[in-house]
């Protein structure tokens, strides 16, 4: 082994070194000295392990063995080592975090110790589950004995809308820094006024397997509960946590109604697609509350928007009303609803309302006349 001379070269030695990292077609960390520094010029060696995603949404591998493409081991080294050079226990890694087109997860190293500025990593994953503050990916290694390992990580933070309506996850490090995930597959609204969102990915996680010289895919979706809010004429919200203000604001057409609920038209994306998405629900009207729109969501829960309202009772009992938001704006919606919203609500307040040529619903309120 080469002797280095003199403690102060030795330590300017290691503050240059540099570590070159890449992911292996197993998922296995590859750990590479780079310059001469290097002991062994090339080492390279492919590291048995799995990664951990710490509560900054840093990334450390756990390393269990080691296999050196170079150098040979010395006897008295524990199995798994190699005498070219001490593999440490723990990699931690510092970057930033991206998805590629197969909704792979990519880890961009920055200029941080010994790592080289711009070195990435694409670890193949899957993305299973998305909750109001993670996202979940499963990740499949092999190890140097052929044994398959399925693990899961997730990453912290909180969801908004980017300025293109797309679904954007923002990763909340240390010190202020955010990375942000846009997801840029396709979204729709269930029939539970859930958001569905679908990605397309390999089929078995094999990005090489092809059927006639294209690629096999198969379809993946995800599914993102919480509730819709109507605030503003050209804005609807889709709340997952508003303690921590996880959700998404999305710029949106008028709404109209549309069979049982308010229909919208959103467009997605840079060079925006447009599309329709329906909230589904039911209108009520409660004397002491307002005008009601009562919507389906998670686990068979109701989600109550109250709305404002100004119009009247036509000939028929039908209520002609235009929507006011909760502090009075007009949300430029006109909706006519049916009589029979208006059962249960007794004689005397159905002739009050008959009697009035115009009717104001303050939200929170109920009817002014």
């Amino acid at each position: 082994m080469r002797r280095l001379k003199g403690n102060s070269n030795q330590i300017a030695m290691k503050k240059t070194e540099k570590i070159r990292y890449e992911i292996d077609p197993h998922n296995r960390l590859i750990y590479e000295k780079t310059g001469e520094e290097s002991e062994v010029p090339g080492f390279r060696t492919v590291l048995d392990g799995n990664f951990e995603i710490d509560e900054n949404n840093y990334v450390t591998y756990h390393v269990k063995e080691s296999q050196a493409s170079c150098g040979e081991r010395s006897p008295e080294l524990a199995e798994g080592q190699s005498r070219t050079t001490d593999i440490p226990q723990q990699v931690k890694l510092r970057g930033a975090w991206s998805l590629d087109k197969e909704h792979n997860l990519v880890f961009t190293l920055d200029k941080w110790g010994n790592q080289i500025a711009g070195n990435k990593l694409t670890v193949e994953s899957e993305l299973i589950d998305a909750k109001d503050n993670r996202l979940s990916f499963a990740l499949t290694l092999k190890d140097s004995e052929g044994n398959n390992h399925i693990y899961i990580v997730k990453l912290g933070g909180r969801w908004q809308a980017d300025e293109y309506n797309r679904l954007t996850f923002n990763i909340e490090k240390e010190k202020g820094i955010t990375d942000r995930i846009t997801l840029q597959g396709a979204w729709e609204v269930n029939k539970q006024n859930e958001i569905i969102y679908t990605y397309e990915k390999s089929s078995c996680g094999e990005r090489s397997r092809t059927t006639r010289g294209k690629k096999e895919k198969i379809t993946k979706t995800i599914t993102l509960k919480g509730y819709w809010d109507i605030t503003e004429k050209h804005r609807i919200m889709y709340v997952l946590n508003k303690e921590i203000k996880s959700g998404f604001d999305f710029k949106v057409s008028v709404g109209k109604p549309a069979g049982r609920g308010l229909q919208y038209e959103i467009g997605i994306g840079a060079a925006p697609s447009k599309k329709t998405i329906t909230l589904f629900g039911e209108w009520k009207v409660n004397p002491k509350m307002g005008l009601l729109f009562e919507m389906p969501c998670e686990e068979g829960k109701i989600n109550r928007v109250i709305f404002g309202a100004w119009g009247k009772l036509d000939k028929n009992l039908n209520l002609e009303m235009r929507l006011e938001n909760r502090i009075g704006e007009d949300l430029g919606i006109d909706v006519k609803l049916s009589r029979r919203i208006l059962k249960g609500q007794g004689e005397a307040f159905i002739r009050a309302l008959r009697s009035r040529e115009n009717v104001s619903i303050v939200a929170g309120v109920g009817f002014r006349w």
